[in-house]
C-alpha cells in the first residue's frame, strides 16, 4: 500500500470533525495530530478522536505532511504561511481570508514553497453541480445566458441561538465577514460556471431580531458573457427552498430536489440526468498532493470568490455596481 499521508488539524471547531471522519476512511491518509488555542477543547477532541494533541502549530508541524486549517477566517493567514514555510501542504477552510492582502500572502507563500493550497469549497464535488458545469463545458447548453443559486432556510435555528448567546465568531461581522462569506460556496459555483467576475451588485438586509449579521442577501455577478444570481435567506420568515441552474443559448438545466432536469432547445420535453459520482474534496486534496498539481479549488480560485464577496459588501453599503478592478485599487 502507498505510504499514508499524515494529516494535522489546526482549529477544532465543528467542521474539524467532518474532516477527521472523511480522512479516516481514506486508505492512504491518517490524521496524526491536532491543535487548538483552547486547551480544554484540544484535550476533549484528542481523546474523542484518538489522535495526538499538540500544544501549538510549531509542535504539530514535524508530525504531518499536510494541515487542514479550520480556524476562523481572520486567523487563516498565519498558520497557512507557517505551514508552507515548513514544506507542509495546506487545505484551508473557506473563505480563504477576509482580505485580499491576507489571501495574496497565503498564495505567495504556498507557491514559493511549492506546496499545495486548496480552499474548502464544496460544490465542485457535488455530483449534480459538477454535472451542470460539465454540460456547459461540453457545449451542450450553448453559450451561457445566466446561472443561479437560491438557498432559503428557516433561521435562526437552535444552534444559531446558542452561538448567539455564546458570542460565537460566526455572529460577529468583523470575524465572519457576513452571511454571504459563510455561504461563499454559492459565489464560488457561480464563477466556476461563468468565469471571471467583472462586477457585482448586492443587497444585504437583516430580518431576524437580535442577529448582528445580514440574513437576507441578493448578489448579481456579471461575467464577460452572461450573469449569475445568488439569493440567500436565513431568516425566521422564510420557507425552505433551494434552486440551482443554468440557462444557455441551446439548452438549460436545473436541480429540483434530487432531480437534475435538462431542457434542450430542439427537444420536445425535458429529460432527467443521472450525475456521476464525484470524489470528496478531501480525496481531491490527497490526489493533488500525490500528483504534484494544484487542485481545482486553489488559492486563486478562493481569492476570486473572496473578491466577489468583498465587492458585494461594498455594493450593498453604497447602493451601486462595484467592479472587481475597484477591489484591487
Amino acid at each position: 500500500m502507498t505510504e499514508r499521508l499524515r494529516i494535522g488539524l489546526v482549529g477544532l471547531g465543528d467542521i474539524a470533525g467532518q474532516h477527521v471522519q472523511v480522512f479516516s476512511k481514506e486508505p492512504d491518509a491518517e490524521v496524526t495530530g491536532v491543535t487548538d488555542v483552547d486547551p480544554a477543547r484540544l484535550e476533549a477532541r484528542s481523546r474523542s478522536w484518538g489522535v495526538p494533541a499538540y500544544a501549538d502549530l510549531e509542535a504539530l508541524l514535524p508530525h504531518v505532511d499536510a494541515v487542514v486549517v479550520c480556524t476562523p477566517p481572520t486567523h487563516h493567514r498565519a498558520p497557512t504561511v507557517r505551514a508552507a514555510e515548513a514544506g507542509v501542504h495546506v487545505f484551508c477552510e473557506k473563505p480563504v481570508a477576509l482580505s485580499l492582502e491576507d489571501a495574496d500572502a497565503m498564495i505567495v507563500a504556498c507557491r514559493g514553497a511549492g506546496v499545495i493550497l486548496q480552499i474548502g469549497m464544496n460544490f465542485h464535488f457535488h455530483p449534480a453541480y459538477r454535472a451542470m458545469w460539465q454540460l456547459l463545458q461540453s457545449g451542450d447548453l450553448g453559450e451561457l445566458g445566466s446561472c443561479w443559486m437560491r438557498s432559503f432556510n428557516l433561521y435562526p435555528s437552535s444552534g444559531w441561538d446558542q452561538r448567539r448567546r455564546q458570542g460565537h465568531w460566526r455572529m460577529r461581522p468583523e470575524d465572519s465577514g457576513g452571511r454571504l462569506f459563510e455561504q461563499i460556496h454559492l459565489i464560488n459555483w457561480l464563477h466556476w460556471i461563468g468565469g471571471p467576475v467583472h462586477s457585482v451588485f448586492g443587497r444585504a438586509l437583516t430580518v431576524a431580531p437580535d442577529v448582528p449579521v445580514d440574513d437576507l442577501d441578493l448578489a448579481v455577478l456579471n461575467f464577460e458573457r452572461g450573469f449569475g444570481v445568488a439569493e440567500l435567506a436565513l431568516t425566521p420568515t422564510t420557507v425552505n427552498e433551494a434552486s440551482t441552474g443554468i440557462i444557455g443559448t441551446r439548452g438549460g438545466i436545473s436541480l429540483h430536489g434530487a432531480r437534475l432536469l435538462l431542457r434542450r432547445q430542439d427537444a420536445p420535453q425535458e429529460i432527467e440526468i443521472a450525475p456521476a459520482p464525484t470524489p470528496s474534496r478531501q480525496r481531491h486534496f490527497l490526489d493533488a498532493i500525490r500528483a504534484g498539481r494544484q487542485p481545482e479549488n486553489d488559492g486563486p480560485d478562493g481569492r476570486m470568490s473572496l473578491a466577489a464577496c468583498l465587492a458585494f459588501m461594498r455594493s450593498a453599503r453604497e447602493g451601486r455596481v462595484v467592479t472587481l478592478a475597484e477591489m484591487e485599487a
